[in-house]
């Protein structure tokens, strides 16, 4: 998974010569936790709601008339901005920009092309990408296996079950239980009846540790 397949391009933008006031009013209108800020077409920096509002507070908590005034007239973008912020390349790997993520303790990072910004990658795309994996936008039905012994050879008998079963799936993924390290098989299908695939898998002596229906989780155990 490449970053200039999954980030969001064409990102929102300010101008470094705004002011804080006018910055405010832009985050308003956008409902956007970061802003990209591009100078003719240049990336400057990148600017951060919650900076911009923590430098309200502190101004308006101050009470001082002339903090208040340079606030709302002199206070600009620039003056508040990240400069030369962590950034990924649009070749950087998707598993890269979540070791930058959590390396630097970032959830916005710009993507460039160059020296040109191209796109931005967030944890709100990572969180959206997960929702499609799940099928929740689909509603599709879902469970999750737990995979003892010869994992591929466990996956290869559980999709020809699938399969036999009639059972079209939108999504398959394996993910490891955090505390054994045990490998768990996520599936999401779509299917009239979910009690057909489920009577077929507890037969067949799966470890069904989960069944999803729609955006609904409930617990096998």
């Amino acid at each position: 998974m490449i970053v200039k397949n999954w980030m969001r391009k064409n990102p929102d933008t300010i101008s470094s010569e705004l002011s804080a006031k006018e910055a405010m009013q832009v985050f308003e209108t956008k409902k956007v936790p970061f802003l990209a800020v591009v100078d003719n077409g240049k990336f400057k920096g990148l600017l951060a709601r919650r900076d911009l509002r923590e430098t309200a507070s502190w101004t308006i908590s101050t009470q001082d008339i002339f903090e208040m005034q340079y606030f709302n007239e002199k206070l600009k973008v620039k003056d508040i901005m990240v400069r030369k912020p962590v950034s990924l390349s649009i070749d950087d790997s998707v598993e890269t920009a979540i070791k930058k993520g959590g390396q630097f303790g970032r959830s916005f990072l710009p993507v460039m092309d160059g020296d040109k910004l191209v796109g931005t990658l967030s944890n709100r795309d990572f969180t959206q990408a997960l929702s499609q994996l799940l099928g929740q936008e689909e509603g599709v039905h879902g469970v999750t296996i737990e995979l003892n012994g010869d994992s591929n050879n466990t996956i290869k008998k559980i999709l020809e079950d699938f399969f036999a079963a009639d059972v079209k799936i939108m999504g398959l993924f394996t993910l490891k239980n955090p505390n054994t390290g045990i490998k768990r098989l996520v599936i999401r299908f779509n299917i009239k009846c979910l009690k057909k695939i489920i009577s077929v898998l507890e037969e067949k002596g799966y470890n069904l540790l989960e069944k999803a229906t729609h955006t609904t989780n409930k617990s096998l155990s």
